[in-house]
């Protein structure tokens, strides 16, 4: 409704009044000696002024005052008023409406001043852990990825084809997570930004999945990956490079944070109208009250120091675009699970 245009403003403000004192008038019908039902008029006034502003509110009030003069007072349909106490009742009854109307859009704007204050904070927030993001988990593969180039390129060094190949994974390990990095970045700024749409077509969870695993066997390296989802497993209507992020971010989630060698289990289900997905460690857990907090933006756990702090908050904002839920909980075999969800077939907007 903040988004209704001046004009429009103005006359719903019109009518909210009409609506009043037509209820005034029945009243007064049946109980005309009933004179404190000119305190209704101040119901439109008080929503009007908290909604649209002091504008549409005086519109409303001067409508109030108008309106019950030509209907209520008599001689009815004039605006000349007989009796001095109901001169005396409008005035008070303007009186009354116009400081109501300002206290309310006073109100209105200290609440809409106390949200933009929230923004602001949440913003240098957001722009803090940016930069530590950039400062140091950028940094760090970078840095990583230039000291090997700089050994390979080393004039009159001597490698061995063995020592050279393992420089060699080692840039190219280093890029991927570079490359993790920087989508991360680059869809936290898209979520936040609301223009990340899914653009959906039937894909093959089970070949997915596999895709995923196999592009992360260097930072799976020493671990036994087990993929439990069935061959029959119907097409799931999704956005193949989100969902691959999604489960890109899960594995990497549970590889980075889980002591080395302890297997990781993804599995996915059929569950009435939706596909429901799990990535399981078997990792020390999580305490309950870190679930929640670790899938907000640029949150880590208290034991968990590595990563951007991104990858759980964008796949939670992923499966969401797709229409699934996304949360953590303990492992039946200890250590934690991500569930996530995704509908088999998406209602029609």
């Amino acid at each position: 409704m903040r988004g209704v245009r001046p004009l429009a403003r103005h006359l719903l403000a019109l009518l909210s009044v009409a609506v009043t004192l037509v209820l005034v008038w029945l009243i007064h019908a049946k109980a005309p000696e009933l004179q404190t039902t000119v305190l209704l008029y101040l119901v439109p006034i008080i929503l009007v002024a908290s909604t649209w502003g002091r504008g549409p509110s005086i519109t409303a009030a001067l409508a109030a005052v108008l309106g019950h003069d030509v209907f209520l007072v008599q001689p009815a349909g004039t605006l000349v008023i007989a009796r001095a106490e109901d001169a005396l009742g409008l005035v008070i009854l303007l009186f009354t409406a116009l400081v109501t109307s300002q206290l309310a859009d006073s109100a209105r704007r200290g609440a809409e001043g106390e949200n933009e204050a929230a923004l602001a904070r949440r913003s240098d927030e957001l722009k803090t852990a940016l930069l530590r993001a950039v400062s140091h988990d950028l940094r760090t593969p970078l840095a990583s990825i230039k000291a090997s180039v700089s050994g390979l390129r080393q004039a009159g060094g001597s490698y061995s084809d063995e020592d050279r190949a393992e420089l060699l994974a080692a840039i190219e390990e280093e890029a991927d997570r570079l490359a993790r990095l920087v989508t991360n970045l680059l869809d936290a700024s898209r979520l936040e930004a609301g223009v990340l749409t899914p653009h959906e077509r039937p894909q093959d969870l089970r070949e997915l999945v596999a895709t995923v695993v196999g592009r992360l066997q260097p930072l799976l390296t020493g671990r036994q990956v087990r993929i439990d989802i069935p061959e029959d497993m119907p097409p799931v209507p999704c956005d193949y490079a989100q969902i691959d992020q999604i489960v890109t971010n899960l594995v990497e989630n549970a590889a980075v944070h889980t002591p080395p060698g302890t297997p990781v289990t993804i599995r996915a289900t059929v569950e009435g109208d939706e596909v429901r997905s799990e990535v399981v460690d078997q990792g020390l857990g999580l305490p309950a009250s870190e679930r929640e907090r670790l899938f907000r933006p640029f949150e880590r756990g208290e034991s968990h120091a590595r990563g951007s702090g991104l990858g759980l908050a964008i796949a939670r904002g992923l499966v969401e675009a797709h229409g699934g839920r996304l949360w953590a909980e303990d492992a039946p075999t200890g250590g934690t699970r991500f569930i996530f969800t995704l509908p088999l077939r998406r209602a029609t907007p």
